[in-house]
């Protein structure tokens, strides 16, 4: 059986593998597993190639935006019936992997971009709250601004996933439709993200040089210290660069919904597979609680199964990202979610840079969706 790994965080090197290949081979002795550690680099390319020739993998490790490209040229196995426990995983992680409401890859492992406060910053604005709304963070940041600093921030160039989504799936929007038919995000909630970004970006309450490109994060506003509210930054950077005591935690954030970003990996099994039964076993071995409690620990995710918990007590700043798994969202489970994501950040750009209306770019983004959908 063939399977292609990723690095995981810390968890790097084919060799760590070796010791639960032997454990799962304990029982299913006949069963050889061929371990082929990948690269994230060129990673579409080398899974295309593989496919052209024949060659794809028996169980592969996805993320959410993979799942419906392939599932949509019938090339994965259905995995509803792979456990008898699905109930124990988080929905939002299930929902993730699970496109045409069929799930097709089991969830190993959970991100979340917790939101946080830089309490320096606050302080220095003379602010004591850390928002937990739109209202409460429009109410602090004029103060936040006059002391110097931005109230938050916003990487115009980053995958929409975890920029203006958020935003969209905070007010109650959708990208598209129920049957992913036609565009959605240039309703009354889309309009109304849009236009609470381009109130933000007029009033200079988040770095303007951050909408049109990504700086290293030393670099950047948040790396620097002057970002008050992080909605789904990198709260680990921030805890080593500024000290854990500057960082305050926050729920996450809420405006008609509560609504966190992060992604979810999971393994896949193409339908292609000599060896479905084998297949089917290891992926059900590597979503076992017992095998979750030994990768993440050390990789440093969180664990898509719900009756895993605690597994950061001595460790407050990841500890604080487990209350938000149950609001992640990762993105689209639409075949062509890169495609409207190219599609739509341009208009987006010219909202926040240019001063453009947000119905009118969000009614023009909607046209060019709407016609590759």
């Amino acid at each position: 059986m063939t399977f292609w790994p990723y690095p995981m965080g810390a968890v790097k090197d084919a060799s760590w593998w070796q010791p639960h290949i032997d454990e799962f081979n304990e029982t299913y002795p006949n069963v050889e597993i061929d371990l082929q550690m990948q690269a994230f680099s060129g990673r579409e390319e080398a899974l295309v190639t593989a496919i052209s020739g024949g060659n794809e993998p028996d169980v592969v490790y996805f993320n959410p935006d993979f799942v419906p490209k392939y599932a949509e040229e019938e090339l994965l196995l259905p995995l509803d019936d792979l456990r008898d426990d699905w109930d124990t995983f988080h929905q939002s992680a299930r929902q993730a992997m699970t496109y045409d409401d069929t799930l097709y890859s089991a969830p190993q492992l959970v991100t979340v971009a917790t939101d946080f406060c830089n309490v320096n910053v606050l302080a220095s604005a003379g602010v004591s709250i850390c928002p937990t709304t739109w209202d409460e963070l429009r109410e602090i940041a004029p103060a936040v601004k006059d002391a110097g600093h931005y109230a938050t921030n916003y990487y115009g160039t980053a995958t929409l996933n975890a920029t203006f989504y958020r935003y969209l799936w905070q007010a109650g929007g959708e990208v598209l439709n129920e049957d992913m038919s036609e565009a959605t995000f240039n309703d009354d909630a889309g309009v109304e993200a849009l236009t609470f970004l381009k109130e933000m970006a007029d009033n200079e309450w988040i770095p303007r040089e951050e909408i049109a490109t990504i700086p290293p994060f030393e670099q950047s506003e948040q790396g620097l210290g002057n970002v008050a509210y992080n909605g789904g930054g990198n709260i680990v950077a921030n805890a080593d660069l500024h000290g854990a005591d500057a960082i305050e935690v926050a729920p996450t954030m809420k405006h008609v919904e509560q609504v966190a970003t992060g992604t979810v990996g999971g393994w896949s099994i193409f339908n292609t597979t000599d060896v479905p039964e084998a297949a089917q076993a290891w992926v059900r071995f590597l979503t076992d609680a017992d095998f979750m409690s030994q990768l993440l620990p050390e990789a440093r995710y969180y664990s898509p199964r719900a009756d895993i918990t605690d597994m950061y007590t001595d460790d407050p700043v990841m500890a604080a990202g487990e209350t938000a798994i149950p609001f992640v969202r990762s993105g689209v489970a639409h075949p062509k979610a890169r495609e409207i994501i190219d599609l739509l950040k341009p208009h987006i750009q010219r909202v926040l840079l240019e001063g453009a209306d947000p119905r009118e770019a969000l009614n023009a983004a909607a046209d060019e969706v709407n016609r590759i959908l």
